[in-house]
């Protein structure tokens, strides 16, 4: 029978295509039967999109892809955000264009959790404009993206009232100069200001954050549970444990471990003997 029927099984169908891999979604599910594709194409089938799995499979067994994948994945993005009419809700991918982000930030107003790590291209005229759309995000992940300053950190703060989860991990630094390195302090600054709300915040390998950056982290971030400054070197323990005592809701603190190496003096002239 056709009619209400027909209609509630697509959107049974989009409920549960919604849970499967992105790739699987993309390529697999249309091609099963009419149906199956009539389904894949509704825009609940769409509304979540973890598309990092599929972009690392395609880095691992097409070396050097990232640096020529950015007209593929623009089309890719687009076909996503297309796809949700609007309904897109949560999103991460890698390796965005500023084309991306804007195409993202004059469509997806719903969008509540964000990842755009290691977009090396991404700079702050895209990042700017998502922040003054795309108000309701919870969850945003800037990690690796080098060409983003603070004053995109400011605008989301301001902007996203409702962040709770920033990740800012800066795990590739090695592959930059110093010019592109980010300032930890001067971001510091503009977490605690503008990201009070935050439960949940990631600074890994932000070498470049001291003790000065961590006290403003404490001071505007009272209600953060969740802090990761692993690899942060620049940051004294008694910082750390200042920390501790001002955010009385901390419960998981991953610090920085600086190995002491200890030499035996007998052993290091015994290689000149």
């Amino acid at each position: 029978m056709e009619g209400p029927w027909a209609s509630l099984m697509r959107e049974l169908l989009a409920n549960v295509f919604e849970r499967l891999p992105f790739d699987e979604r993309l390529k697999t599910v249309p091609l099963v039967c009419k149906d199956w594709r009539t389904a894949s194409q509704d825009p609940i089938c769409w509304r979540d999109v973890d598309m990092e799995p599929w972009i690392k499979a395609r880095r691992e067994s097409d070396y050097g892809w990232e640096f020529d994948c950015k007209e593929e994945l623009e089309d890719v993005v687009k076909l996503v955000v297309d796809r949700s009419q609007g309904q897109l809700r949560r999103l991460r991918t890698m390796f965005s264009s500023n084309e991306s982000v804007h195409y993202i930030a004059e469509n997806c107003p719903l969008l509540i959790d964000l990842s755009i790590s290691e977009s090396f291209l991404v700079e702050d005229e895209s990042a700017l404009l998502l922040a003054e759309n795309c108000r309701r995000l919870e969850t945003l992940d800037l990690s690796d993206c080098y060409l983003l300053t603070t004053r995109s950190i400011e605008m989301f703060g301001k902007n996203c009232c409702s962040l709770i989860s920033f990740s800012r991990n800066m795990l590739r630094t090695h592959e930059c100069t110093a010019k592109d390195l980010p300032n930890g302090d001067e971001e510091a600054v503009a977490i605690g200001s503008h990201m009070r709300a935050l439960k949940q915040l990631e600074l890994k390998k932000l070498t470049s954050l001291t003790d000065f950056g961590l006290m403003q982290i404490a001071t505007g971030c009272k209600n953060v549970e969740s802090l990761n400054i692993a690899c942060c070197s620049g940051v004294s323990p008694s910082a750390m444990e200042k920390v501790s005592t001002m955010c009385s809701k901390l419960k998981a603190f991953v610090k920085p471990i600086n190995p002491r190496l200890t030499v035996n003096q007998k052993l290091i002239w015994m290689l000149f003997d």
